[in-house]
């Protein structure tokens, strides 16, 4: 049986330059501090990484670069979507060659169909992809919540791994854990209740605040695992307000913001995605430095 994965994940941003183009000298920056943090894995090409505006080439270029500064030090995790089946298959298989040691799947979503669509699609990407397949429930975008008959079924294929799951429905997110193998990694999606999730058995998260916080992130898993559950709820308080300002709040913007702020590479935004207002950048650096978490963070000076 293949190790399970887990620990703390950060999905993490794609710096572009002023042109659009991507910041490789910014990106490599980024991944040899983040190489440097306790992280446990990074997720390429998510959410954050501004996956709809980003082409296979593109992510196979990331992941590339991330394999070249970070491999053995980060499990890399890259997504795959794509509309249809064949071109997220392809995907699979260009970004495996790449480096990637798993693949992140959203559900086909432009058409709503039957949960038999969506598990097909996801059985048939996990029979053409090299390199292990995690799901990815964001229905706060797609407008697609994957049911837990789906995530069942899914999970009895070999090379379907996990779940990064951000809807935010402790109840499901428990039965998941319930009804897939010990194997399967279940994953809360934001660190907003990194707490909440592992309470209900998730085996980690994938998280943005981890991007710039992992150290306090790690800290709070630790914590958990060791049942030194008050320390655990203390950092889950602190980091709340943090990991909503950089998600719910201000989105991608408001986090390239804060990646610049701490002297990393963040860059604008892909259009249609506008810079952060002045008046919003100054509430959400207000919110961080008001959480305290700094005086984890030492990798940074790495």
């Amino acid at each position: 049986m293949a190790d399970k994965i887990r620990g703390v994940f950060a999905p993490v941003p794609t710096p572009f330059n002023d042109d659009g183009s991507i910041d490789e000298g910014g990106w490599r920056k980024n991944l040899r501090l983040w190489r440097a943090s306790p992280l446990d894995g990074i997720v390429i090409a998510g959410s954050n990484g501004e996956l709809p505006f980003l082409s296979l080439e593109e992510r196979v270029r990331l992941t590339k670069i991330a394999g070249e500064e970070a491999a053995g030090s980060l499990y890399i995790m890259s997504g795959a979507h794509f509309p249809a089946t064949d071109d997220a298959a392809r995907a699979a298989e260009a970004l495996s060659a790449a480096g990637a040691d798993g693949v992140l799947l959203l559900p086909p979503h432009y058409y709503k169909g039957k949960e038999e669509m969506l598990l097909r699609y996801f059985q048939d990407v996990a029979d053409a992809s090299p390199a292990p397949v995690f799901l990815y429930n964001m229905p706060a975008n797609t407008g697609v919540d994957i049911g837990i008959d789906v995530i069942r079924e899914a999970a009895k294929h070999p090379n379907i791994r996990g779940i990064k799951d951000t809807s935010g429905d402790m109840t499901k997110l428990g039965y998941t854990v319930l009804c897939t193998p010990e194997s399967f990694s279940t994953f809360g999606g934001t660190g907003n209740w990194f707490l909440a999730a592992l309470s209900m058995g998730a085996c980690g998260g994938t998280m943005a605040v981890s991007i710039l916080f992992p150290r306090s992130c790690k800290m709070l898993y630790e914590a958990f695992l060791a049942g030194r559950m008050e320390e655990a709820a203390a950092l889950q308080k602190r980091l709340l307000p943090v990991s909503d300002a950089i998600t719910r709040r201000f989105g991608v913007p408001g986090l390239k913001h804060a990646l610049e702020a701490y002297g990393m590479a963040g860059g604008r935004c892909r259009r249609p995605l506008l810079p952060l207002p002045n008046k919003d950048a100054e509430t959400l650096m207000s919110v961080i430095k008001a959480s305290g978490l700094d005086e984890y963070e030492t990798w940074r000076k790495a």
